[in-house]
C-alpha cells in the first residue's frame, strides 16, 4: 500500500519547499498598511490569488478570497495526487471539508444568512463539489438540504435523517454533533476493516476527536449556565451524549471535567489523558487572560506539531499529505491573523507574535 504514496509525497515534498518562511511572514507583518501586504503577497507563490481576487476585490475582502481560492486550489489537489487504496484514504481525511461546509449551510440556512455569505465560507474541496453546495445553499432551511442528500443517496444524510427521527425539530446544533459524530465513527468502522490502514490517520482522528471532546468539557466549565440549559435540553444523564466517539478520553473522564465549574478544575480531571501537557501549557496563558480561546490554542498548536511531525515519521505514508495539509492551513491562518492585524493598524511586532510558528 505505501506504493501507493509514492507520486502524492513526491509532490508534497516540492510544495512544502514553497510554504512561507518565518522571515517572508515577519516580512509580511510589517508591510505597515493594506495596499503594502497585498504588493507583499504579489512577490510570494500567492501572486496568482491575489491577482485573480484583486479584480473583483480590494483590501481585506481581495486578502480573504484569495486565501480561500489558494487554499482550495492547494488542498484540492490531493485527491489527484493519489490512486488506490491511497486515494480512498485521502478521501476519507478530505471528509472534514464536507461536514464543515454542511455545518455551515446548516447554521446559515436556519438564521437567514444571504447565500452570497454563506457560501464565501465554504471550501469545495471534498467530495459534495461547487455546483452542489451552490444548490444546497439556495435552499429555503435544514430540512430542504436533508432531503436533497438523501434524494441524491449521499452518505452525509444518514445521520441527519437519523437525527430527525429520534428528535423531531432538533436544532442546528444536534445536527452538526450527529455529523461529527458520525464521521468519525465511520472513519473508524473504514480503518478497522482495511487489514493495511495507515496507524498515521488513525492517530490524527483520534486527536482529533480528543480534542474536540476537551474543548466541549471545558466550555462547559468556562459557562455553567450553559451546561444546564442543555441538562434542561436533553437529561442530566446523557450529557456522554455529547461527545465524540471512539475517543481515547474515557467518557468518564469527560463528563467529570464537564461538570466543573471552574477551568482549572475541568482541566485537572483530565491531567491522565493525552492531551494533559498540552491543556496544562494552555492553563498557565488561561490564568492570565481567562478566555477560552487561549486553551484551544494550545490544543491546536500542540496537534499542529503532531501532524507536521508525521511526515518525518511515515514518508512512506498518508502522514506526509497529513502533515503538509495541516502546514497549509496553518500558513494560510497566519497570514489572515496578519491581514487583519495590518487592517487593524497594530504594531509589526504585535502582529508577529500573533503567528503560529513551529520552531
Amino acid at each position: 500500500m505505501s506504493a501507493d504514496y509514492d507520486y502524492g509525497n513526491a509532490r508534497l515534498r516540492v510544495m512544502k519547499t514553497r510554504l512561507l518562511s518565518p522571515r517572508e511572514l515577519e516580512s509580511l507583518a510589517g508591510a505597515g498598511a493594506m495596499p503594502g501586504l497585498i504588493a507583499a503577497l504579489t512577490r510570494t507563490v500567492y501572486q496568482k490569488s491575489v491577482e485573480s481576487a484583486l479584480a473583483y476585490s480590494t483590501g481585506m475582502q481581495c486578502i480573504d478570497a484569495a486565501l480561500k481560492s489558494d487554499l482550495v486550489a492547494v488542498i484540492g489537489k490531493l485527491r489527484g495526487f493519489y490512486k488506490e487504496d491511497a486515494g480512498k484514504m485521502i478521501a476519507l481525511f478530505l471528509r472534514a471539508y464536507d461536514i464543515h461546509n454542511l455545518k455551515a449551510i446548516l447554521r446559515g440556512l436556519s438564521s437567514n444568512t444571504p447565500a452570497s455569505d454563506i457560501v464565501s465560507v465554504l471550501l469545495p474541496i471534498g467530495e459534495l463539489d461547487a455546483n452542489l453546495l451552490g444548490q444546497l445553499v439556495r435552499l429555503n432551511n435544514p430540512r430542504e438540504v436533508v432531503d436533497l442528500l438523501a434524494s441524491m443517496s449521499l452518505p452525509f444524510a444518514a445521520p441527519l435523517l437519523n437525527v430527525r427521527a429520534e428528535f423531531p425539530g432538533a436544532g442546528v446544533f444536534v445536527m452538526e454533533l450527529a455529523l461529527d459524530q458520525w464521521r468519525f465513527s465511520e472513519a473508524a468502522k473504514i480503518l478497522k476493516d482495511e487489514a493495511d490502514h495507515p496507524d498515521a490517520f488513525a492517530g490524527a482522528l483520534a486527536l482529533e476527536t480528543d480534542i474536540a471532546n476537551a474543548l466541549t468539557a471545558l466550555r462547559f466549565a468556562q459557562f455553567p449556565a450553559e451546561r444546564e440549559r442543555l441538562h434542561e435540553q436533553i437529561g442530566n444523564n446523557e450529557i456522554a451524549r455529547l461527545f465524540i466517539q471512539p475517543s481515547r478520553i474515557p467518557v468518564e473522564a469527560l463528563e467529570g471535567a464537564s461538570r466543573q465549574d471552574q477551568v482549572a478544575s475541568a482541566v485537572e480531571a483530565l491531567s491522565k489523558s493525552p492531551l494533559a501537557p498540552a491543556l496544562r501549557v494552555g492553563l498557565e496563558k488561561y490564568n492570565l487572560s481567562h478566555r477560552l480561546s487561549d486553551l484551544e490554542r494550545a490544543l491546536k498548536r500542540y496537534q499542529l506539531k503532531w501532524l507536521a511531525g508525521q511526515i518525518a515519521r511515515d514518508p512512506l505514508g498518508i502522514g506526509v499529505a497529513l502533515g503538509f495539509a495541516a502546514l497549509k492551513v496553518n500558513e494560510i491562518g497566519n497570514i489572515r491573523w496578519i491581514a487583519h492585524g495590518v487592517h487593524l493598524g497594530l504594531r509589526a511586532d504585535a502582529i508577529h507574535a500573533g503567528v503560529e510558528l513551529l520552531q
